[in-house]
């Protein structure tokens, strides 16, 4: 379980840096949206996590969009242990 919350930090500290580069340099291109896009994505998955995954700094209450997702992935998780 460690292993997954160091990956949940890494990409989180991803996602927080592009942020800041987002407010300080926009080139317009589409590589520059993509990666801005990707890191939002990325973001948004690792909080749609169950909160036993999450780093505890990074605990908060997720909004309705990641609950959908966090019953998604527990129902895929149970497909998959079903299996």
């Amino acid at each position: 379980m460690e292993a997954i919350k160091n990956k949940v930090r890494e990409i989180l500290a991803i996602h927080r840096e592009v942020e800041e580069w987002r407010n300080d340099h926009d080139p317009g291109t589409p590589e520059w949206y993509t990666l801005v896009n990707l890191a939002e994505v990325a973001a948004g998955l690792a909080f749609s996590l169950p909160p036993e995954m999450l780093p505890e700094e990074e605990l908060r209450t997720p909004n309705p969009r990641e609950y959908e997702r966090i019953d998604e992935i527990l129902r895929l998780l149970g497909e998959e242990a079903a299996k």
